[in-house]
């Protein structure tokens, strides 16, 4: 097996498990705040989490740098330039020490989360995603032990505590910290003023819904909309694994000049991830909302519905853009990020007073798509991948609209989409095939 598959392999097979294990917190953490403390806590707990991990990302502001160049110096065996950069990116998140003394709980899970974030990306970079499953794995303890304290921000606390500790003591104990370079810190810097950017607005996409609702319809609707995303956004994880899996990989062949492979990754990514992802939201259409509704407690509407499709969007152009931005296309991914969340935030404030829940949800749908199109474009345009690699997403999403018109159209459609997509699933298979 060659050393690209065996990679690919072991990073996926370890992002399964650290991202599942996280992707599944949010989702758990919503059900049992939602039973044991009612839909207005949930609202307001998941408010001021979203807030301190939008926080997060401008202190872990050279987590993805680290991890890109990471990756390009271990391809070029530079041990000394990982050590420089690692004490750069390690030592940027404790600057949220200032956030502690205007709250309290905000500051402490900006904080945390920041090092997480840090810690995650580097550890990629290094090629030793295992050990981030194994961490996590531990960690997951502590954050289900937070739920026997009446305090509710508990268990994300004590998870990423556990991960914070646990990175530094791997730093130590493989003497990873150098002494930093001036030139490293340029380099960093120069790369992540335009990451920073992407990442801040793809994270603000994610989170703002949860405080914005709040803000603008109260605790009530907020808890609704916590409970629609944090179960829709668990498939989010599938493409993190992915993620970490080939955004190493992509660095590793861009350092190397092979960008048709590149370009062939992100494309056969894009075609694998639509085709899964849509006939798990097929499922999720046709029995999600009633199984959710009996979990948490209250009735989901149909916003459920267009927040599934809103994840679809989102993990559709997911290869594409970590292929810009791995490659030197950083600033086009960027700029394609901050016009989506441009897009969404236009939205929300339009539509989150009027039409409360599903404002919030079709906001965040519009985003995506917007960073869908621009994304095909421009991916297109400067590395080559086709635009027919959207093909399977763009025939599931019109087929899973049918839903709000009837369901038998929606079974008649869905028929329909089996026959479209039939060859798509038969290369789809041969290629995990030869991946296995």
């Amino acid at each position: 097996m060659s050393y690209e598959r065996k990679l690919m392999l072991r990073h996926s097979l370890a992002s399964i498990v650290a991202l599942a294990i996280f992707g599944a917190s949010r989702f758990i953490y919503s059900v049992i705040i939602s039973r044991k403390f009612g839909i207005e806590i949930l609202g307001r707990a998941n408010s001021l989490i979203s807030q301190a991990f939008l926080l997060a990302i401008p202190l872990s502001f050279f987590a993805v740098a680290l991890g890109k160049y990471t990756s390009e110096f271990l391809a070029k065996a530079e041990k000394e330039k990982i050590k420089s950069i690692t004490t750069i990116g390690f030592a940027f998140p404790f600057v949220g020490f200032c956030l502690i003394p205007f709250n309290l709980f905000l500051g402490v899970i900006a904080l945390l989360r920041a090092f997480q974030l840090t810690f995650r990306s580097f550890i990629y970079g290094l090629h030793r995603g295992e050990v981030y499953a194994y961490v996590m794995c531990v960690s997951f303890l502590f954050f289900i032990g937070g739920f026997l304290f009446e305090n509710y921000y508990a268990p994300y606390i004590g998870l990423l505590l556990v991960i914070t500790i646990s990175g530094f003591i791997y730093l130590f104990k493989n003497k990873l910290l150098g002494k930093p370079k001036f030139e490293d810190f340029k380099l960093l810097t120069r790369y992540s003023s335009f990451a920073f950017l992407g990442t801040l607005s793809g994270v603000f996409l994610v989170q703002a819904p949860y405080f914005l609702s709040e803000k603008f319809a109260g605790s009530i609707v907020a808890g609704i909309v916590s409970a629609s995303l944090s179960s829709a956004f668990l498939l989010t994880y599938l493409p993190q694994v992915f993620q970490s899996a080939i955004m190493p990989l992509y660095s590793y062949k861009y350092g190397k000049n092979e960008m048709n492979y590149v370009r062939w990754l992100a494309e056969e990514s894009t075609k694998m991830l639509s085709l899964f992802v849509a006939f798990i939201v097929f499922i999720l259409i046709l029995v999600g909302r009633e199984l959710l509704s009996v979990l948490f407690g209250f009735t989901l509407g149909n916003e459920f519905y267009l927040a599934l499709m809103a994840v679809e969007t989102y993990i559709a152009y997911n290869p594409s853009i970590v292929a810009l931005n791995s490659t030197q296309y950083v600033r086009e991914g960027t700029f394609v990020a901050i016009f989506g969340a441009i897009i969404s935030l236009v939205s929300w404030l339009t539509l989150i007073k009027p039409f409360e829940e599903y404002g919030a949800v079709l906001g965040l749908l519009l985003g995506y798509l917007a960073i869908l199109l621009m994304t095909a474009w421009i991916s297109y345009k400067n590395i080559g991948i086709s635009p027919r690699s959207y093909f399977p997403f763009v025939l599931a999403v019109s087929v899973q609209g049918l839903i709000f018109i009837s369901k038998s159209l929606f079974f008649i459609g869905f028929l329909v989409y089996l026959l479209g997509v039939k060859e798509e699933v038969k290369k789809a298979l041969e290629l995990f095939r030869a991946y296995i």
